[in-house]
């Protein structure tokens, strides 16, 4: 049974770089970034930093995390920037409970919309139903965004 807690520390960076690398779904400068993000999240902190973590264990330790902000230029919207599971623990319904945390989270911050992306290419069909199985609505497109034929799927989800 995995367990579900808040924060990131120094010592989850190289178990969050293997789950990021076990999917096989990111470009290497993706990762990269979610390792920047960890390194400053450590360094400044929740408050200064702005990047609240999620993550997931069981009895192989860190198997999953997600990662979420507050949109800086908005008064209610939150972004989820990373949800991800170890490819040993897909179909454990982790990324559901990680994601209903988030948006347990998000709502007690006051936030009122919380903004995803991701990417439009035939991988990432399960991760667009994953959104859409959980209440997310696709808002908007952005064709080749992140390369030739790579849109930039953009979901969001109002809370209740």
């Amino acid at each position: 049974m995995a367990v579900i807690s808040e924060g990131v520390s120094k010592s989850d960076r190289k178990k969050i770089e293997e789950i990021l690398r076990s999917t096989d779904f990111f470009y290497e400068f993706e990762i990269q970034i979610a390792l920047e993000i960890v390194d400053e999240t450590v360094a400044n902190g929740i408050e200064k930093s702005g990047y609240y973590w999620l993550k997931a264990t069981d009895e192989d330790g860190l198997v999953a995390f997600a990662n979420y902000g507050k949109e800086d230029f908005s008064t209610h919207s939150w972004e989820l920037y990373w949800i991800v599971v170890h490819q040993n623990s897909r179909h454990k319904k982790l990324g559901s409970a990680l994601l209903k945390a988030v948006e347990e989270n998000v709502r007690k911050y006051g936030g009122k919309i919380l903004w995803l992306d991701t990417s439009g290419r035939p991988l990432y069909a399960s991760t667009e139903a994953f959104y859409k199985r959980n209440g997310y609505e696709l808002r908007a497109s952005l064709k080749d965004f992140y390369g030739p034929g790579d849109p930039k799927q953009i979901y969001a989800k109002v809370l209740q």
